[in-house]
């Protein structure tokens, strides 16, 4: 049966963790499966709030799973299907971290709040690529305001968590990063918030093709017509024995998708799309030249108040006219991917 839909996770399969950069190779690909009608969900243990906006442009997603399966959203940003921990349990982990003194944050509908730790907050903002990511709490009451769909803890021992989660048969726990740790509902991984986008789509796992590259991947990566593992993640995920493909950065999901036959094999990637740019998640070039252009601006009318046309005006007028068209081609360029 042809593949008919492409799930993807998005830290350390479809940008780099580092860098959080997306590679043209990974727009163009996606480019050249939308021809084929080929739908693309995004599933990450990521909120919805933290996926950049210019990821979401770029590669226009027919449906965006969030939190480890939580929720589920259409293109539109409707939310089709999202499972929420009981407010019980909430206050359970609570009572537990403070007597223990553990950094924890939540997960919640409008935000990731820190109730306790500058190192987690700090952590959470590196892994997210953006200072909005998380944010302090105002009172350590907004579990009680707002939904609360993922629970997190900052170097608590492993044996802690483990004890905690035995206690309560409903929860599980993931490790997101070296002495991180989410804790969820039981019933909720990726596969539970993709089943509802394919349902949403009329398509089966027989007609899937999945990547990933962390535990929490594994019931999706399993679950898929075609799975594949990516290099650099957990050691655990290549426990599966499936394909494994390169890192982000060396196209490892072209790669993927060329050895599956869902696009072409070209030597050079590039050549799917020859409008193709490296897709930066920050839309840095566009600050960059227009934040120049502004300062060469600023200095120039300095310049002409002291000097009249004399001096270096004419000089730091050209150079912001300059940075202002680079800025109007970087936002053109931006548009058009």
């Amino acid at each position: 049966m042809a593949i008919k839909a492409l799930i993807l996770d998005i830290d350390g399969t479809l940008i780099d963790k580092r860098s959080h950069r997306l590679p043209a190779s990974a727009v163009a690909s996606i480019k050249h499966l939308r021809k084929a009608d080929i739908k693309i969900i995004l599933a990450t243990g990521r909120t919805h709030y933290s996926i950049d906006k210019s990821l979401l442009s770029a590669i226009k997603p027919d449906a965006v799973v969030s939190i480890n399966g939580a929720i589920c959203q259409n293109s539109q940003g409707n939310i089709i299907s999202d499972v929420k921990i009981n407010e019980t349990l909430v206050e359970d982990f609570l009572d537990w971290v403070r007597s223990e003194n553990i950094e924890h944050a939540f997960h919640m509908d409008h935000k990731t709040v820190v109730y306790h730790g500058e190192e987690l907050k700090k952590k959470l903002i590196k892994l997210i690529g953006h200072s909005s990511s998380a944010v302090d709490s105002m009172n350590q009451k907004e579990h009680m305001d707002h939904s609360v769909y993922n629970m997190i803890v900052l170097d608590a021992p492993l044996s802690n968590v483990q004890d905690f989660v035995s206690k309560h048969p409903a929860l599980r726990y993931d490790e997101f990063d070296p002495g991180s740790y989410d804790i969820f509902n039981k019933s909720i991984n990726k596969s539970v918030g993709c089943d509802a986008a394919l349902k949403m789509l009329g398509i089966s796992y027989s007609e899937v093709m999945a990547l990933g590259d962390n535990t929490n991947d594994i019931e999706m990566l399993t679950k898929a017509k075609v799975g594949y593992v990516v290099k650099g993640g957990h050691p655990d995920i290549y426990k599966l024995g499936l394909s494994v493909t390169d890192e982000p950065l060396k196209d490892g999901l072209a790669k993927a998708l060329g050895k599956e036959g869902l696009i072409p094999m070209e030597k050079n990637l590039m050549l799917l799309d020859s409008d193709e740019v490296l897709v930066r998640m920050n839309g840095s070039r566009l600050k960059i030249s227009s934040l120049i252009s502004l300062a060469f601006a600023i200095a120039s009318l300095n310049e002409w108040m002291v000097n009249g046309f004399n001096g270096n005006f004419g000089l730091y007028i050209s150079l912001s006219i300059i940075m202002a068209v680079m800025a109007f081609l970087a936002y053109r360029k931006k548009k058009m991917a």
